[in-house]
């Protein structure tokens, strides 16, 4: 009779969850539509770690380690790893290219929470510049310009208890938009005006492991900051909620958990600029040396589903060496690559 009342309790939970999931998704189209596309600093947005990107990124609630201060820094408080470190690399689309790097150490043996440090930098290479005039092409060439884009933050995440924890994470962002040419002066000379903002922006998030097998419970906000301005008009950065629930399906299963795993995860994700979204992903293990990712996201225009692989291996002084690729579908656009390695102690 106990048994049942604790799988009732349990199935109990996990419908609430998943119902609060479906009315945080809700639509709310009039007030989406006002803000849809009108964001600043999308880069704050773009996943590149290949582990995350393989699900769709829905890893909200999948505990993780430093990389997860991208996505949810409360999911690396149960993070075994003393000193992790990881980088990656990701060839987006347009010819954009993202390079970025995390750590994380738990001093005294964790007693105190991990700290993490993040960085990420964007190059969109060399863009073309011109100006009107008139003659046949309607335009004149008037060379190049290169925009950028950098953050760098320090989080930390704790655990308060065997089934809650919390994690934030702090970073300085600042974007380059190049030198536009604004007024043409004497002598036919081009006025030139610099366009670039800079601002702190907070995540946060917080975990919970319901006690029902390995199913867990997480939230997250990322790109909390105030508005930017590059010029004279405000602009909002792409602030972002999501939920998420992840669970090791294995084990509602008779196979051995040292052998395999399935961790299942389900997103809701509800940003600032575009309509709300659900995100599948799972990720199979088999002796937690060999992985397999697949993920699927909708309702979207032009991203898709995705896939990837990642290979654990053993180095000397019980260090860890982890690499990870992923494959996603954009449509119309080029399709993405990225890759991370990562080491661990």
């Amino acid at each position: 009779m106990n048994m049942n009342m604790k799988l009732t309790r349990h199935l109990t939970l996990l419908s609430s969850l998943t119902l609060l999931m479906v009315l945080f998704c809700a639509d709310g189209a009039e007030a989406q539509q006002r803000k849809r596309a009108q964001t600043t600093m999308k880069f704050l947005s773009t996943s590149n770690y290949a582990n995350a990107s393989a699900m769709a990124n829905a890893v909200t609630a999948m505990e993780g380690g430093a990389w997860h201060q991208f996505y949810n820094p409360s999911a690396m408080a149960w993070s075994p790893q003393r000193v992790d470190l990881t980088g990656s690399v990701n060839e987006w689309i347009a010819g954009i290219n993202y390079s970025s790097v995390a750590a994380t150490i738990q001093p005294f043996e964790g007693r105190f929470g991990i700290i993490g440090f993040n960085m990420v930098n964007v190059n969109y290479g060399d863009l073309q510049r011109t100006i009107r005039a008139d003659n046949e092409s309607g335009y004149l060439d008037v060379g190049t310009f290169s925009p950028t884009a950098f953050s760098a933050g320090l989080s930390y995440a704790k655990s308060i208890s065997n089934q809650f924890a919390v994690g934030a994470n702090v970073k300085f962002v600042t974007q380059d938009l190049g030198a536009g040419i604004v007024d043409i002066g004497d002598n036919n000379s081009l006025i030139e005006q610099n366009f670039s903002a800079s601002t702190m922006v907070v995540d946060f998030g917080v975990f919970y492991r319901t006690g029902f097998e390995s199913l867990n419970f997480a939230m997250s906000v990322t790109n909390f900051s105030p508005d930017v301005s590059f010029d004279s008009q405000d602009h909002e950065l792409p602030l972002t909620f999501k939920m998420g629930l992840s669970m090791d399906v294995i084990d509602l299963t008779d196979l051995s958990q040292e052998r395999h795993s399935l961790i299942v995860n389900v997103d809701a994700n509800r940003p600032r600029d575009y309509n709300e979204q659900i995100q599948l992903g799972a990720q199979y293990g088999f002796n937690d040396l060999f992985f397999l990712r697949g993920g699927y996201v909708f309702p979207s225009d032009e991203e898709g589903y995705s896939v990837g692989f990642g290979v654990k291996g053993s180095l000397r002084n019980n260090q860890m060496l982890l690499v990870d690729y992923s494959y996603s579908d954009f449509g119309i656009f080029s399709n993405v690559n990225r890759l991370t390695f990562r080491i661990a102690i």
